[in-house]
């Protein structure tokens, strides 16, 4: 399905991937609580998959026999198979008010990537953006009431989700810009589908490498009445993943990625509201900062 004729509201989409994306956070919160993280991972692609399936209905081209379309899906199917696992494991052990503003960075990480791949870059406000962006990652990291002003730096660098959230951002950054060169010989819904079947295949195949014991994570005594939150998250996954696929097939990976880490601010209230997390008024104050900057790097 060609979106081209609708490229003025790539802007709509990226926020609407924001959106489903920090109300998802919310839900992997919760779910975390009674699933590991690999269970919590594979589970949310199978479900996504659900979802994203019917959509090859309408829409299936798949050109298997491009080799730079091939390595765009295996490749980006495995990065943000591993960034999805990586973000759940840094909401279990952190907070979610920090680890969703802290996603903001990947904008920066996405002008790297997309530049070496595709040698395309954003406008010339991109350096203004990015420095916005670390000022508010600063101002973040005030809200954890250390004295000095090294130590919010070091809070960054030792929370307990940091290195994880960090990682995700990287995966997640390289998934997209995959992600657009994927689109580019095909089209966004057909690629979303493509991702969301290889997604829990490679996942599988990972996880039960590292751990032949992981059978037993994925059927804890519980699950089943785990059964609607995780469909519920699934949802809210396949459509953040839609909505993300049809905003990279109209702009730069690096716009999109910019405005939908706007679910920083969604984050810092979703983690005040749903899990009475502190420093919320510092929080908000990063988060604006780093929504600025999303804006000056997109040239809003």
């Amino acid at each position: 399905m060609d979106f081209t004729a609708y490229a003025h509201l790539w802007i709509l989409f990226s926020l609407l991937s924001a959106f489903f994306h920090a109300s998802r956070l919310a839900v992997t919160k919760h779910l975390s609580l009674s699933l590991s993280a690999r269970a919590l991972t594979l589970y949310v692609n199978l479900a996504s998959l659900l979802v994203t399936l019917p959509l090859a209905i309408w829409s299936h081209q798949f050109p298997l026999d491009d080799p730079v379309y091939l390595a765009a899906v295996l490749l980006g199917g495995l990065v943000s198979g591993l960034g999805g696992w990586s973000l759940n494991v840094a909401i279990k052990r952190s907070e979610i008010s920090l680890v969703g503003p802290i996603l903001t960075l990947t904008p920066a990480f996405v002008i790297v990537i997309e530049w070496l791949l595709t040698d395309a870059l954003p406008g010339p406000l991109g350096f203004g953006g990015i420095g916005l962006l670390i000022i508010g990652s600063y101002v973040l990291a005030l809200s954890g009431g250390e004295k000095g002003w090294q130590q919010p730096l070091r809070r960054l660098a030792t929370n307990p989700g940091s290195a994880f959230t960090l990682m995700a951002t990287g995966c997640f950054a390289a998934a997209s810009t995959l992600g657009r060169i994927g689109i580019e010989r095909s089209d966004p819904l057909s690629f979303a589908v493509v991702v969301a079947v290889v997604n829990p295949i490679v996942l599988f195949t990972l996880f039960s490498l590292q751990d032949r014991r992981f059978y037993r994570e994925v059927l804890p005594p519980d699950l089943a009445r785990q059964t609607k939150p995780l469909l519920l998250l699934g949802l809210l996954f396949a459509l953040m993943r839609i909505a993300d696929q049809i905003a990279l097939s109209m702009t730069l990976a690096s716009y999109a990625m910019a405005v939908k880490r706007a679910a920083g601010m969604f984050s810092v209230l979703i983690g005040r509201w749903c899990f009475a997390e502190g420093g919320t008024r510092t929080k908000l104050l990063g988060s604006a900062i780093m929504l600025l900057g999303l804006f000056v790097l997109t040239q809003l």
